[in-house]
């Protein structure tokens, strides 16, 4: 009798150390992400990210060997936000919209994702999307007789690097006066319409 009211006690407390564990590393990158939005990506380092979030320096070292390690996983964050856009539950304009939205109001980590997708090395490591994406644009492109001659995978690239580049450029340095939804909200509908004009239905 006594052997199974011991396993469970121990069990217990493991399952809540795990959570701790994986709560307390999602707040870490949160709190990362939230610095190098307000401050830039010189800025962060381990001591700053474990005095804001209230835990020691033994914690965070035990959750990030290094700023590098940390760094990697802002990049990451970034990453599946981005990816989150291709939920296939949202219309094409609200994905657009999304994409848009996160570029402009967060340049420093757009950045640090650029950096990452300009170096050399497979991109459906950093991209997870991008197989289907290249296989839907390549059955919607080869559809009509004027876009049938244009390679998917150049045309998803154009994609890519206008939804991550385009919408910075234009906040920044083309319409710096304009509101912030009010420029998420052109580039958005220009971007809709250039695809609309060439029969994609959706990405």
């Amino acid at each position: 009798m006594s052997t199974p009211q011991v396993q469970p006690a121990k069990a217990r407390p493991a399952r809540r150390r795990n959570k701790a564990f994986d709560e307390t590393h999602t707040a870490l990158i949160e709190t990362a992400v939230r610095l190098v939005s307000e401050k830039g990506m010189e800025a962060l380092s381990l001591s700053e990210v474990a005095r804001e979030t209230g835990v020691n320096r033994t914690t965070i070292y035990y959750h990030f060997d290094s700023r590098e390690a940390l760094v990697d996983a802002v990049r990451d964050w970034s990453s599946r936000q981005l990816a989150a856009a291709f939920s296939p539950g949202d219309s094409r304009e609200d994905r657009t919209r999304y994409i848009a939205r996160f570029v402009i109001e967060n340049p420093e980590l757009i950045g640090l994702w650029a950096e990452e997708f300009l170096s050399p090395g497979a991109i459906v490591d950093r991209y997870p999307e991008w197989n289907r994406l290249v296989a839907g644009m390549r059955e919607q492109l080869a559809s009509r007789p004027e876009t049938a001659g244009i390679d998917a995978e150049a045309y998803c690239t154009l994609m890519l690097t206008w939804a991550m580049l385009g919408p910075r450029v234009y906040r920044g340095s083309v319409r710096p006066d304009l509101p912030v939804e009010e420029a998420i909200e052109r580039m958005t509908q220009a971007q809709v319409g250039i695809m609309r004009l060439h029969g994609i239905e959706s990405f």
